[in-house]
């Protein structure tokens, strides 16, 4: 890949070293990170090396009346941002709209007055949900503006943002479809929650988790569950399954999802891991007809607290999906003891970047 913004971006810190070269740093990194842990051989999973992402945020710089987007400088040059005149990284329905956007609003003195931040949003169809994030007062007013942009760009739905307030414009959330396995699975994706970044990297953790777990018996429950990322596929591994997740607008996501997917073995609970954790202790009559031995986890880069650790370490087999290796290696400190790591993939999500995610597959011995 080449980007006119190697090298000033603070973003892509790889942007020196070939993409294949990046992939086998990484991987002998986990190797070595891991070395103390009896893990086969680990699968590394690679996809395409630009546009792909298809969740973007930038900071927006004025200067006169011209408005450019901005990210962060090298650590290398000190503190501050700088212009990008291109992001090859971002999915290219955001790569095409990106300039021709900041031109309209540069257009519009009401729009641009104290425009803060552009995030992007698209699926695989090529919709776009874009929010305009202000530093300033904003109201309905701002309607009239934000219909002409609309007339400019069909494919988009805006939302707008002021601290303490927000307005929809259409509506707030696009409808992805992903291939997995040979199958298309439909997902609401709501704006402001979370969703995997990369498209095509999600569709292969996605594979190599329902891959890897088609064997195991019993009923599954998923921590963290989101929108039903993991959820909607895996359930056809499973004869029940129950997911939890804190936030509330993901869980009505991941509700439609399972619908939208006629998966009807699934229940979503508005909870977070620790107050289900206090159900199965409890013994709660909710879960009695589940024979629960497997758990899904897909914790945030903290990985698990002591609770939520031993929680989940109560269940036979695991499946961890993981954003963070230095917090896996913690986790499996414990979750290991008794388990045997079947299978362990790295997932390169980020490309030109040193994140590493990960996952891991324990089964009980």
């Amino acid at each position: 890949m080449k980007c006119s913004s190697f090298g000033k971006c603070g973003s892509c810190v790889l942007w020196e070293v070939p993409y294949k070269e990046q992939l086998q740093v990484k991987s002998e990194k986990l190797k070595e990170l891991f070395s103390e842990f009896d893990i086969p051989d680990i699968e590394v999973i690679s996809g395409s090396n630009e546009h792909f992402r298809s969740r973007a945020e930038f900071r927006v710089w004025r200067e006169g009346d011209k408005l450019f987007y901005a990210m962060r400088k090298r650590k290398e040059e000190g503190r501050g941002v700088i212009h990008i005149d291109e992001c090859k990284i971002v999915d290219r329905f955001i790569y095409d709209v990106m300039p021709k956007l900041l031109k309209e609003i540069e257009k519009n003195e009401n729009l641009k007055l104290r425009l803060y931040e552009i995030d992007f949003l698209s699926n695989s169809k090529g919709e776009l949900l874009v929010t305009l994030i202000y530093h300033r007062k904003v109201d309905e007013a701002i309607a009239e503006d934000i219909k002409k942009l609309k007339e400019k760009f069909s494919n988009v739905d805006f939302i707008v943002r002021k601290k303490g307030r927000k307005y929809v414009f259409d509506k707030n959330y696009l409808i992805e479809e992903l291939k997995v396995a040979g199958k298309i699975y439909k997902y609401k994706i709501i704006e402001n929650t979370f969703s995997q970044p990369n498209r095509g990297m999600n569709e292969k953790m996605i594979e190599w988790a329902l891959r890897n777990s088609s064997h195991l018996q019993g009923d599954l429950v998923e921590l963290y569950c989101g929108n039903g990322n993991f959820t909607i596929p895996l359930s056809e591994n499973f004869n029940k399954v129950i997911a939890t997740e804190i936030n509330k607008e993901s869980i009505e996501a991941a509700s439609f999802n399972a619908e939208a997917n006629n998966r009807d073995n699934i229940t979503f609970l508005a909870m977070s891991a620790a107050e289900f954790s206090s159900l199965k202790e409890e013994n709660s009559p909710l879960l009695t007809s589940y024979d629960l031995k497997n758990v899904l986890i897909d914790p945030p880069r903290a990985g698990l607290d002591d609770k939520s650790r031993k929680f989940v370490d109560s269940f036979e087999n695991i499946i961890y999906i993981s954003c963070n290796p230095e917090t896996l290696k913690r986790d499996l400190i414990t979750l290991s003891k008794n388990r045997k790591i079947k299978a362990f993939a790295f997932f390169d999500q980020f490309p030109y970047t040193n994140h590493m995610e990960c996952g891991v597959i324990l089964e009980k011995i």
